[in-house]
């Protein structure tokens, strides 16, 4: 629902993994209705909507054609759930927000200063101005979970010395493209994913919100090597090739890291032979130490929870100005739906 009340009629670019789970949240979501989506596999141009996310038919069909879905006045906003490097998906979501559509992308830009450098950031701020539109990164790891919680723990401190932030992840039920991607499967010489899971954006908006300099940005990336073979849904990891990824983004300041996130993505995590376990924690050391875990079934599939955290985006959003934000700028919460005022 935005701003005034009305309905937000969206449109869905990619129907991959997380694509279909923003067209399963928003058909239960009475304040978002889902009126167009864009795919790029030919074989799905003119299949129903519906039957493409798992739900009944919806008397909708996707379509290759995305100058006609940003072409209708019936568009208010796009979800961006494509692949792509950081300026690829700038050029998609400037793209979007010139031609008037409100934009939120599952795929990066938690903080598009340390995306796209400040000349990057400041180009896309303006197109969205232009078009009147407004753009924001969301999600929950990105979005939540590694940076916007630790500002919210962080702001309960009277001085910050520390802020470490974990998550273990288990990828059996990711994306095939996301796999691919991150090279599950193949010899460890051969992956040449870094920049997935951008940690290091999760640091400068950490640094941002708690108002702490840094010196500079330290990102480290190696592959899960596995000693065991791994085998789901069809993706086979044989032992000495790679499994996952340890990935790790460092906040320099004064010569020691003030802040540190951490994650390891692991396929097929095995209690017996990986010495991880999958969950996340939160630490924040300074005037006093507060150290939280999470731990629950949310850890077992994280699509649901990713696209609920940017569906439930929308209403925040479009309070704001025309403009490209960070997710911890977004309002705790949007309009208040009618039924629920009294």
């Amino acid at each position: 629902m935005s701003a005034d009340g009305a309905l937000v009629r969206a449109a869905v670019f990619g129907t991959g993994r997380i694509g279909r789970e923003i067209i399963r949240g928003c058909a239960a979501d009475p304040g978002i209705d889902v009126v167009a989506a864009v795919v790029t596999d030919p074989a799905k141009q003119g299949k129903d909507v519906g039957e493409l996310a798992g739900l009944p038919p919806m008397g909708l069909r996707a379509t290759t054609d995305l100058e006609s879905v940003l072409g209708s006045p019936g568009v208010d906003l796009v979800f961006y759930c494509g692949l792509g490097d950081p300026p690829t998906v700038a050029e998609h979501l400037g793209h979007f927000a010139e031609r008037g559509k409100d934009v939120i992308t599952l795929t990066g830009m938690i903080h598009p200063a340390a995306a796209l450098g400040e000349d990057g950031a400041g180009r896309l701020h303006a197109r969205a101005v232009a078009g009147n539109a407004r753009v924001v990164g969301a999600g929950w790891n990105p979005g939540f979970l590694l940076d916007v919680l630790p500002v919210v723990w962080g702001t309960s401190c009277v001085r910050i010395d520390r802020v470490f932030a974990q998550r273990v992840a288990e990828m059996r039920d990711w994306g095939a493209g996301v796999h691919e991607e991150c090279g599950i499967g193949l010899p460890p010489g051969q992956v040449t994913d870094t920049d997935s899971n951008p940690l290091h954006e999760s640091v400068a908006l950490i640094a941002d919100a708690l108002g702490i300099r840094l010196d500079r940005l330290d990102n480290f990336h190696e592959p899960y090597v596995s000693s065991i073979r791994r085998e789901h849904a069809g993706r086979i990891v044989e032992p000495g090739h790679n499994a996952g990824f340890h990935k790790r983004s460092l906040g320099i300041s004064g010569g020691h890291a003030q802040i540190e996130i951490e994650m390891y993505g692991v396929f097929c995590i095995d209690p017996a032979t990986d010495p991880v376990t999958e969950g996340a924690k939160v630490i924040v050391e300074g005037d006093s130490t507060v150290e939280t875990e999470a731990r629950g079934n949310w850890f077992g599939d994280s699509y649901p929870v990713t696209a609920a955290k940017a569906i439930r985006a929308v209403g925040p959003l479009t309070t704001l100005p025309p403009g490209l934000y960070r997710p911890d700028q977004l309002p705790l919460s949007g309009p208040t739906r009618p039924a629920d005022r009294t």
